[in-house]
């Protein structure tokens, strides 16, 4: 008696499904890790946020937030802290600069203010040695895109919005004067 070697068409059948089933969970489940990426991300710009309106209030300081990009590789994008002091915006090394993903947009939907956040002084001329004569160059004022006042105010109002290229969640990052803290909300176009 001989017997028939190889598979079944059910056999293949069953097999086929499996693998078909697996592949969808897996699927779902990278998709599900991207998404928790991108909050991740979100989670961390409002515990930055959250930073520098707890240290504007402690110290009684207006702290502001500006944008800085790398022109070379315009992929690395950073939020840099600064603080106004003695009537200028200056760069501060605390907290860190916040730094981007590489799929991160930044957007600021912000009130268009008629007069300035806060009134600068001209910084002081530096000298710059040149071969034959030194030349007078200013510094660049530092304009910060928001300001979070030590009064529990932020200026100008309006939202921070985080988007990704690959996704279509959008975090939106609003002051909520009520309680002087930033809220994330998370919506999909």
């Amino acid at each position: 008696m001989r017997r028939a070697q190889g598979f079944t068409l059910i056999e293949l059948l069953i097999v086929v499904a499996i693998i078909v089933i697996l592949s969808a969970i897996s699927g779902l489940a990278i998709n599900q890790a991207f998404d928790r990426r991108y909050s991740a991300e979100a989670d961390k710009l409002l515990i930055w946020l959250q930073q520098l309106s707890e240290r504007s209030s402690l110290e009684s300081a207006a702290y502001g937030i500006v944008t800085n990009t790398d022109n070379e590789s315009r992929e690395a994008t950073e939020l840099v802290a600064v603080v106004y002091f003695k009537n200028r915006w200056i760069a501060v090394t605390s907290p860190q600069p916040f730094v981007l993903g590489v799929e991160s947009v930044i957007g600021w939907d912000m009130e268009v203010l008629e007069e300035e956040l806060l009134p600068q002084s001209r910084p002081q001329a530096m000298g710059v040695i040149d071969r034959d004569k030194v030349k007078s160059i200013e510094n660049e004022f530092l304009l910060p895109e928001m300001a979070f006042l030590p009064d529990g105010y932020v200026e100008p109002q309006g939202a921070i919005q985080l988007s990704f290229n690959s996704s279509t969640l959008i975090y939106s990052f609003v002051w909520d004067g009520d309680t002087s803290r930033m809220i994330l909300e998370a919506k999909t176009l």
